[in-house]
């Protein structure tokens, strides 16, 4: 199967807690990606949420498509 090709339900990832809310340290991923990260939901201090333009920039940029690595597709 391959990578998820999602284009609904996205939403922006931070690659790193302590990476900042910059185009730098955003992902994009469907909602069930996001859900399958290590940190999401999980105890520990959250970065400042990403803004609406920085969301707009990192969508635009990924294509609109989720941007996940999982090489076997979405769980």
């Amino acid at each position: 199967m391959a990578r998820c090709t999602r284009t609904t339900n996205l939403e922006v990832h931070h690659i790193s807690r302590k990476g900042g809310s910059g185009i730098n340290n955003a992902q994009v991923l469907c909602q069930e990606c996001h859900e399958n990260t290590p940190s999401y939901g999980s105890p520990g201090e959250s970065p400042e949420p990403f803004s609406a333009q920085v969301k707009v920039l990192a969508k635009v940029a990924a294509g609109n498509q989720c941007q996940c690595n999982n090489n076997s597709g979405c769980h």
